[in-house]
């Protein structure tokens, strides 16, 4: 009777083991939402630092390259940009000579080289501007162009033998 009082006991203990275990394998689940924000950048342009024309004669037309201007566009976005020129005459370094006007001015760029998902199709400037050169589009994401650019300047045939300069100014909107 002993021994039958002792394997009742065991299989009444392991029926409680094999219980408790059913209840830890019925354990509940709850969803933890998890979020993250990607912030975008700025929009930016970089030029070169001068540009020469040269020596040049009263009637000629003055030509050069312009070195890489570079838009990076960091604002991880679908937004296009457009990058401008404007340019004023140029004006001589002494008071008694005229003003070359810059309606002889031309900007032409190259095809620009681009990273990231963007279309950009240039144009070419004339005139004081400002003027548009080249136009992102199809954008998605951080993207970046960069080109250079042929410039002529028309020398008038009665100029005034001088140093004349101005400003180029490139902008990205």
């Amino acid at each position: 009777m002993r021994n039958s009082v002792r394997v009742a006991s065991g299989l009444a203990i392991a029926g409680l083991l094999l219980g408790a275990g059913a209840q830890t394998a019925l354990a509940a689940d709850d969803d933890t939402p998890v979020t993250t924000e990607v912030e975008g950048g700025v929009l930016s342009i970089a030029v070169p630092a001068s540009l020469d024309l040269g020596a040049n004669d009263p009637g000629d037309t003055a030509t050069a390259t312009l070195g890489t201007v570079t838009v990076t566009d960091d604002r991880a976005d679908v937004l296009g940009w457009v990058a401008s020129v404007s340019i004023s005459d140029f004006t001589p370094d002494t008071v008694t000579g005229a003003s070359i006007p810059v309606s002889g001015f031309t900007y032409t760029p190259s095809t620009a080289t681009t990273t990231g998902t963007v279309t950009v199709t240039g144009s070419t400037a004339t005139g004081a501007g400002p003027s548009a050169v080249q136009t992102a589009t199809d954008v998605t994401g951080q993207n970046s162009a960069s080109w250079t650019a042929d410039v002529s300047l028309v020398i008038p045939s009665d100029a005034l033998a001088d140093t004349y300069s101005t400003t180029l100014t490139h902008s990205v909107i």
